[in-house]
């Protein structure tokens, strides 16, 4: 097993920088072994078709001047322009046209007999024969190559035979010369080999600064995710070399800022969290520790207190799990059909019994019953926290209204719930903050008018599993109104 583990931590993944390098040097490479195939084994072959394929050209342009007067003088063009010696003759032997402009030229030198058998072996062809021949300097004579290779330099002839009037046929002999292309391909060779060598250096380098530039702003990225995951929010994220380099740094400049926000709101959780199981547990033991040692302590009073505490504690402890349970997303909701119009009433009801004592007044105000399918359990909780948070909050009327009314979205029908309280209000800057978790308004956290900081959060998540809508409006001096909207059961 420890074999295992050190293998796999010996073997490392190459860098993108020299991967890049690596890929650019390989297509480097191909490309050269391309052009050393192509060089030492196509080319002969490359080179034979083009100058077959530049006969077979000037035959078609010597044939459409024939019978025109410009049939020498295209003649003369082609032969300079391509270096070629052109006959055009009757198949009598009667010269039509004549031109030539290279030495050693075979039609000119070979006997009238000879070009006659070429004749005749290009009409027994199909009209047309191209045919390979090598000058022999000691007795002055062609001899055929056929397709052979050889290493002197060639003759190529392309005899045509164009039908002319009475039946006769007008031939066209057109001779070039094929330069020795084993001796050629040496001589290029050895070119290609410094060629080759200058060019790989070059891409060498080449590919080296590519990729050095392409990896640079991924490795200034990667030592700002690596400050980043050490703890350091403020780690630079600005580079833009490229578009896919900005997205991933504006996704790791936003990982970053919501790193630092939930930082902000752990510390802010540890804070909160442990004062509120502090007082509590503080409250708890010191009365009981009074009720134990003073007899006369132990009063109806006290217990109220003890019991209250212990509320709160168990209040603040749900609340806690609620949202561990949202932010796993194990919550599942058993919905059912049921009339929230009543369930509101049911949940004003015991709530103004609850705070009756305290002078509290719950107020609602419904229109006509409604329907909806949703969990009873979650909507009475989402009931309960906004309800608690007007109460906390509210001004010295200790007042909070409930209302119901109508919404709709899309074309679908909408319930929504209001609860308003007269306390001082919202900042307009605070609204969209007020449903993050842990999230006061109050950052001296009086424990007599603050709660965990986690009810609108799980306010927010509960609608939200519901696809339902949520809200708050506020004015500063004037009270806040939260709300939120479920679908109508069809």
């Amino acid at each position: 097993m420890d074999i295992a583990l050190k293998s796999a931590k010996a073997k490392k993944p190459l860098s993108i920088k020299w991967k890049i390098f690596f890929f650019l040097a390989l297509f480097s490479g191909i490309i050269l072994l391309i052009l050393w195939t192509v060089q030492s084994v196509f080319l002969g072959d490359i080179y034979r078709s083009i100058k077959m394929s530049d006969l077979n050209e000037c035959a078609e342009v010597i044939t459409d001047s024939l019978g025109t007067n410009k049939l020498e003088q295209r003649a003369d063009s082609l032969a300079r322009e391509y270096e070629l010696c052109i006959i055009v003759q009757t198949e009598n032997g009667a010269v039509l046209a004549s031109t030539e402009s290279m030495h050693n030229c075979v039609i000119h030198n070979i006997s009238y007999r000879d070009r006659a058998r070429l004749y005749l072996d290009a009409k027994s062809n199909g009209g047309s024969l191209l045919e390979r021949f090598t000058f022999d300097p000691q007795d002055g004579s062609f001899h055929s190559v056929k397709d052979k290779e050889t290493t002197s330099e060639e003759n190529i002839i392309l005899t045509k035979c164009v039908p002319g009037k009475n039946n006769t046929d007008i031939v066209i002999f057109i001779n070039s010369v094929l330069t020795p292309v084993n001796a050629t391909v040496k001589t290029l060779n050895r070119m290609l080999i410094f060629i080759s060598i200058a060019l790989l250096i070059i891409a060498l380098i080449i590919s080296f600064i590519i990729s050095s530039r392409l990896t640079k702003p991924l490795k200034k990225l990667t030592n700002s995710a690596k400050e980043l995951a050490v703890g350091n929010y403020d780690a630079d994220f600005s580079e833009r070399s490229s578009k896919e380099v900005s997205i991933l740094a504006d996704s790791l400049a936003f990982a970053s800022n919501e790193l630092k926000k939930n930082e902000t709101l752990r510390r802010e959780l540890i804070a909160n969290i442990s004062h509120d199981l502090r007082t509590p547990l503080t409250l708890i033991t010191g009365y009981a520790e009074v009720m134990k040692d003073i007899p006369n302590e132990m009063t109806a009073d006290n217990l109220q207190i003890i019991i209250d505490e212990s509320k709160r504690l168990s209040s603040l402890v749900n609340d806690v799990l609620d949202v561990s349970k949202l932010q796993a997303n194990t919550i599942e909701l058993k919905k059912e059909r049921f009339d929230i119009t009543e369930v509101i009433k049911e949940t004003a009801v015991r709530y103004q019994k609850l705070v009756d004592q305290d002078g509290y007044n719950i107020c609602f105000m419904p229109t006509a019953p409604c329907t909806v399918f949703a969990d009873r359990q979650k909507i009475l909780q989402v009931l309960y926290n906004l309800v608690n948070n007007a109460v906390t909050h509210t001004g010295n009327d200790k007042t909070v209204v409930i209302r119901q009314g109508f919404a709709e979205h899309n074309g679908r029908n909408y319930v929504r719930i209001e609860v308003t309280d007269t306390g001082d209000g919202i900042a307009p800057d605070k609204l969209p903050l007020v449903w993050d978790r842990y999230y006061k308004i109050d950052k001296f956290h009086r424990r007599a008018q603050m709660g965990s900081g986690l009810g609108l959060s799980i306010v927010k998540s509960l609608i939200e599993l519901h696809e339902g809508y949520y809200g708050v409006y506020s004015t500063v001096g004037h009270g806040s109104t939260f709300w939120f909207e479920l679908p109508i059961a069809e």
